[in-house]
């Protein structure tokens, strides 16, 4: 799907995300059938799980764009910029429409979820959140690089940009979990009740907003 501002501009506050997520008891379905779709189609190091969140407020023609791994902020759309041609889809939810990204990377390599060729994954993954009637709380991220043994990140919000620190900030808030990164234990075959063996989680703070990725 084409990029609207209504897919961000709709998106809860992270507190709000929060209490959601724990009032429908998301955790062990994540864990189980949602990350074992990742799991069953090998897309770990791929995708994760992220929990629906505004960081500031858009104008119409904007949209939110990771400049590198440290900083996201809004560019114009409408701007005509060349470098508007080299800016991804880093994060999408399911609507009843299709697939549809709500942030972005500039000059980055990052997966497509729009454009993936395995729409078996992308079809199980829309119906299991159908199914758990989780789409307005959870969707997909593109992981980049990043490896299920790495540390956690912290995401803030300062003014209008987004700052992504490789370490915990204590000092901006409590920190909420926002980004799942699930993986199995390849040396064994994992439980059936939870394919899960690995995780890593991202957070965001409730005031400001700061996301431990």
């Amino acid at each position: 799907m084409p990029y609207s501002v209504e897919h961000y501009k709709s998106l809860p506050e992270l507190g709000v995300a929060k209490d959601q997520f724990d009032s429908a008891e998301v955790l062990d379905v994540l864990f189980t059938e949602i990350g074992g779709v990742i799991v069953k189609h090998h897309v770990e190091y791929i995708f994760g799980i992220a929990l629906f969140h505004n960081h500031f407020l858009l104008e119409p023609n904007e949209m939110l764009v990771h400049m590198s791994d440290s900083a996201a902020v809004p560019w114009d759309t409408t701007s005509g910029a060349k470098e508007l041609s080299d800016v991804n889809a880093t994060a999408w939810r399911f609507t009843d429409q299709g697939l549809a990204p709500y942030e972005f990377a500039h000059a980055a390599v990052v997966a497509s979820a729009d454009r993936h060729p395995m729409p078996s994954f992308l079809v199980e993954s829309a119906v299991m959140l159908q199914k758990w009637k989780l789409t307005n709380l959870l969707g997909l991220c593109s992981l980049g690089e990043t490896s299920v043994e790495d540390p956690v990140t912290m995401e803030f919000s300062d003014g209008r940009v987004n700052i992504t620190l490789s370490t915990f900030a204590p000092n901006y808030g409590s920190a909420i979990d926002a980004v799942w990164q699930l993986g199995s234990n390849l040396l064994s075959p994992p439980p059936r009740s939870n394919p899960i063996r690995k995780s890593r989680s991202a957070n965001c703070a409730q005031s400001p907003i700061l996301v431990r990725r």
